[in-house]
């Protein structure tokens, strides 16, 4: 089996997939460290010199070089069978054969309340029936639908743009560390690789390849999501859009969509139909909420509301506004938004 520096050293060289595979075939099995890479004949002189270039890994990266290989058992079937599979991928935390019952959820970073809200409530009804969510980890939709199935107990697994070394965004670091804890943080890049802009249609081909399905929430002409999703489209999986106001322009992305062949998505039912995966049935909660709470809760919509503007309309004072939300939120029924609270 070839050593993790081998995986590293190759990755690093950032060729193609397709090149990254006849460079395989053409090193054979014996060549299983990153030192016989080096040595290697079949490698180029530029190739070579790239290696000889690359600075040794510090500790930290060092403990985050954990890849799996095209050529393990352990490789995502989903992504094997894509057509274009990466010959390798770093992980951090874990990947399981449930896994391949993955669907995912993405969208625009700028996302409104109502596509946050509904982002999260699909990730946690899918995660609660046993599907893993994929997304990019990216601000507005990808995020919300992470937490979604980190609240609901769930797997996520988050697909980077980037070395694992290097969160992006940063200010998600947290976030992706609870991913890892409870599913995984994957990226097909080296080590020590920037989140340099034209990296993430391969994020998005891999998110893609990751899934059965893919539910796009809120996603204008120029998202990144519809790359996403006419890629799971080209590889035959299922691809869903949410419903908008015609108006909206976070939407156009997804009305091409569904011009193009894409399903409506008004039930999260519609998916488990498409997977043939029977929909775990929910316990029912007993109505725990005071007066107040129920009071402050039909205040609330899709759109946020600050708590400021609730002190002023229910004459309460902010910090019994903040105490009720609070207890709204621990109880799943609202959501933080845009600085203010939503209705989930």
């Amino acid at each position: 089996m070839r050593k993790p520096d081998f995986w590293q050293a190759l990755l690093s060289l950032d060729l193609s997939a397709e090149k990254s595979r006849e460079l395989l075939d053409r090193l054979g099995p014996s060549c299983i460290t990153a030192d016989d890479l080096l040595a290697s004949p079949v490698l180029s002189g530029s190739d070579r010199k790239k290696l000889t270039e690359q600075k040794p890994l510090s500790q930290h990266q060092a403990s985050l070089l954990k890849p799996i290989s095209i050529e393990e058992a352990a490789f995502p079937e989903n992504i094997r069978a894509s057509q274009n599979p990466p010959v390798a991928l770093m992980v951090a935390g874990e990947l399981l054969p449930s896994d391949t019952l993955a669907v995912a959820i993405v969208g625009t970073r700028k996302a409104s309340g109502y596509g946050r809200s509904i982002a999260r409530k699909l990730a946690s009804q899918l995660a609660k029936s046993g599907i893993t969510i994929v997304s990019g980890a990216a601000f507005g939709i990808d995020a919300e639908a992470h937490r979604g199935a980190l609240e609901a107990g769930g797997r996520t697994i988050a697909v980077m743009g980037s070395g694992l070394d290097i969160p992006y965004p940063a200010s998600h670091r947290g976030l992706l560390n609870l991913i890892a804890r409870s599913g995984a943080v994957v990226s097909q890049f080296a080590l020590g690789t920037k989140p340099d802009w034209y990296r993430f249609p391969n994020r998005n081909y891999l998110i893609a390849g990751f899934t059965r399905a893919v539910i796009v929430v809120e996603a204008p002409e120029k998202s990144g999501a519809l790359l996403t999703a006419n890629l799971a489209g080209e590889e035959g999986r299922h691809v869903f859009v949410t419903p908008a106001q015609m108006d909206n322009a976070a939407y156009l992305g997804g009305f091409r969509l569904i011009n193009d062949g894409a399903t409506l998505l008004y039930s999260v039912d519609q998916v488990f139909e498409a997977l043939g995966v029977e929909r775990r049935a929910e316990p029912k909660k007993a109505a725990r909420l005071s007066p107040n709470q129920r009071l402050i809760l039909d205040k609330l919509s899709a759109e946020p509301e600050l708590a400021d503007n609730l002190s002023e309309k229910l004459d309460q004072p902010a910090g019994v506004i903040l105490a009720e939300l609070t207890g709204l939120e621990i109880e799943g029924l609202v959501a933080k938004s845009g600085g203010g609270y939503v209705k989930v």
